[in-house]
């Protein structure tokens, strides 16, 4: 066999492997597009979470430009809504402007930081500020309506605090997943 032809299959089969690589890549991208898409979120975050979720290493918003197709303005504010939502960690080298951003691969500990920014965002601020509300309204609620209304309040307020719990014994459990597929 001649050189040329060796190598020829040699870049033949390192081609081929790139391009079945490429089409893996593409299709869990899609899966995953699918399944995000199907929690509410639009076409460009379940994009950005698909190309996050196959880089091992953080990788560059202009990285993520490139990879999805969108702008960097569109990104950058897609990304602003995810690192809010605790999906991905924002993360600064030194001696370097470029911002670079990580998505958890440990779908238990994905789910420990969201159940975490749920409890900051909404359960923290419920539980500081209904109390005095209810405390405020208890006695001055005299019609049908103003009471209904009072009630829905507690009524919002306890389920706050099931959910909290619930919450909770969640991420007890999601840490003992954790340390199995960590272990």
């Amino acid at each position: 066999m001649a050189s040329y032809d060796i190598l020829y299959l040699y870049f033949f089969k390192k081609t081929e492997r790139c391009e079945r690589m490429d089409d893996l890549e593409k299709e869990f991208t899609g899966f995953l597009s699918n399944m995000i898409k199907s929690y509410g979120l639009g076409d460009l975050p379940a994009k950005v979470i698909g190309v996050l979720y196959l880089e091992p290493q953080e990788i560059s918003m202009e990285d993520i430009t490139t990879k999805t197709g969108y702008s960097l303005a569109s990104i950058s504010n897609t990304m602003k809504i995810l690192e809010n939502t605790g999906v991905v960690q924002r993360i600064k080298k030194p001696g370097t402007k470029k911002v670079f951003f990580y998505m958890e691969k440990n779908l238990a500990k994905l789910n420990i930081k969201k159940i975490a920014a749920i409890h900051d965002n909404m359960i923290k601020s419920a539980k500081e500020m209904l109390p005095p509300i209810i405390d405020k309204y208890q006695h001055k609620a005299g019609d049908k309506k103003s009471k209904q209304k009072l009630k829905l309040i507690k009524d919002y307020y306890t389920q706050i605090l099931q959910f909290e719990e619930l919450l909770q014994d969640m991420t007890k459990k999601l840490k003992k997943m954790s340390a199995i597929n960590d272990g």
